[in-house]
């Protein structure tokens, strides 16, 4: 059995061959330099990632062999459609860093505590020193964790160069402070 189904509003296809207890999968689409896009193949109970279009010749293309179990299992088989999404584009670059501000990329390296230290992680922020301490702004998303979550009453929304941060204020050991610099 193979099936073809469109992608991307009729500007790209996705080829579907079941070999045996294997799914061929092959696909394309116009590289418009946007980003990277992801495929997924549509069954009656779900869906299942086929896989990353690469550029290929001025297109981008993906071939991929899948167990028809593992399809199955997804509710992707027997297929019935597909979808291809941009899954990350090139044009949200990161933001520039606010007047003012340095990236920072270890954090924790400038707390006082172990427990803060811990909390900080691995995560890097922006750092403003001013005399007597420092701040550190961490973006905000609200469909994320909160940034330092130990010092959250210390907290203060701000909005730098178009973009919410968690803001922080420290003493010049790491300390917490709560009130302003």
């Amino acid at each position: 059995m193979e099936r073809r189904f469109s992608l991307a509003d009729e500007r790209g296809w996705l080829t579907v061959a079941e070999t045996g207890d294997r799914a061929v999968c092959t696909a394309q689409l116009p590289a418009d330099g946007r980003g990277l896009y992801k495929c997924w193949l549509i069954g009656p109970e779900g869906k299942a990632l086929v896989g990353t279009f690469v550029p290929e010749g001025g297109v981008l293309k993906l071939s991929r062999t899948l167990p028809v179990a593992q399809l199955r299992s997804c509710g992707a088989w027997p297929p019935q459609g597909a979808e291809a999404a941009m899954a990350f584009s090139f044009s949200e670059q990161r933001p520039a860093v606010p007047a003012g501000w340095r990236c920072e990329p270890d954090p924790a390296r400038l707390m006082g505590e172990p427990l803060l230290a811990r909390a900080a992680g691995e995560r890097s922020a922006l750092c403003r020193r001013e005399e007597g301490g420092f701040w550190l702004a961490y973006p905000f998303d609200p469909g994320k964790p909160f940034p330092l979550t130990p010092l959250f009453c210390f907290a203060r929304l701000e909005r730098l160069e178009g973009r919410d941060y968690v803001v922080f204020p420290f003493r010049s050991g790491g300390c917490p402070r709560g009130e302003e610099l």
